[in-house]
Order: C-alpha cells, then structure tokens, then sequence
C-alpha cells in the first residue's frame, strides 16, 4: 500500500475522541486519535476498503504472513470489551501529533477544542491512513487519524455531553420586566445597616 493512499470514512460514529491533547492513561501520555464504529452493513464498503489495505500491509511488509485480529487496528466490537462496541467494527485511529479538525463547512480547519462539536457518541467523516509497525513493540497494521469532521448529533456515549439546545431548553428571556436595578430586600437593608 502505498504511503500517500488513504481511506475515508463517512458518517460513523466517534468514541474516544482525543483531538488537541493527548490522553494520559495509567499515568502515561498516550496518542491523540479516536475509535471510529463502522455499522456492518451501512459501512460495508469502508470495511472491504480496510481489510484490503491491512492485507497489502500484510503482503507487503510482512512477507504474506497473516496478523492475529488483536495485533490489527480493524476488529470486530465485540472483541473490544465494551458494550456500546457490540454489533460494529471498530477501528483505533491514532496520530503522532493531532489530527487536522476539519470544520462543518469542510474548508475551514478547527483550532481549539472549544470550538469543536465532536464527542463521543456523535458522527464524524474521517480520513485514515493504514501503516505498518514492526519494531521492539511487534508487529501490527495500524490506522492513523489523519482528519477528522463532525457530521451529525449521536447519543452521547459517556453521559457528559449536553447539546446547545438541551441546555436552552426551559431558559425564559431574563430581561423581560427587568428594569436594571437590584430587587431591594428589606432583611438585606437591615443586615447592611447593622
């Protein structure tokens, strides 16, 4: 496989999304990147695409000798250990820096993790990168995060994540009858004159 060849991945859902700063697990900085959820038969296409990209890595770098499932970035859910994983395939994305965060309107690029929409649980359109490792660590077909979009709204995946409209909903205009000046208190006035 070729190094500049690279996969895009549209409308799948994100967990794990570590987009600006790496994640420190068991005390150590990890990798930015995300874990994107294929659905078998929607992402039929997308999943062909990976597998053959892992078996030219395979071909290519490891002489034809095939991988175990654990030691590739592409595995079903279900071998991942988590319940919201069962039923797709998952793919651990990575990248040595951070992935580029590509805007809604799909020219402008996102700077700062406030301005980000994406969290776990929400869709995105994704560009990776297959690669091979095979160093001290072993031998591996890895996938890499090269960018990263937001495309629609998901059931949150770890319970945090309010959208704008949740959060409005029940707001009323706070300045309708309001005046500018403090409502006066009479327990208050004692207080202050004491």
């Amino acid at each position: 496989m070729a190094n500049d060849d690279m996969i895009m991945l549209k409308d799948v859902r994100v967990s794990f999304p570590h987009l600006f700063t790496p994640p420190t697990i068991n005390g150590e900085e990890g990798s930015c990147g995300a874990v994107l959820m294929l659905e078998p038969k929607r992402h039929s296409g997308d999943i062909g695409a990976i597998e053959d990209g892992i078996a030219e890595l395979e071909r290519a770098k490891f002489k034809g000798r095939k991988l175990p499932s654990d030691k590739k970035c592409l595995r079903e859910g279900v071998d991942k250990g988590r319940p919201e994983y069962d039923g797709y395939m998952v793919v651990s994305a990575n990248c040595r820096d951070t992935p580029i965060v590509i805007g809604t309107d799909g020219r402008s690029v996102v700077k700062d993790e406030k301005e980000s929409k994406i969290y776990a649980g929400c869709y995105v359109n994704a560009k990776i990168r297959l690669w091979a490792q095979d160093n001290q660590y072993g031998k591996r077909a890895n996938a890499e995060l090269v960018a990263i979009q937001f495309c629609r709204d998901g059931e949150p995946l770890d319970g945090t994540y309010v959208s704008v409209d949740d959060a409005i909903d029940g707001f009323d205009d706070a300045t309708d009858g309001f005046d500018g000046r403090a409502a006066a208190n009479d327990d208050d006035d004692d207080f202050m004159a004491a």
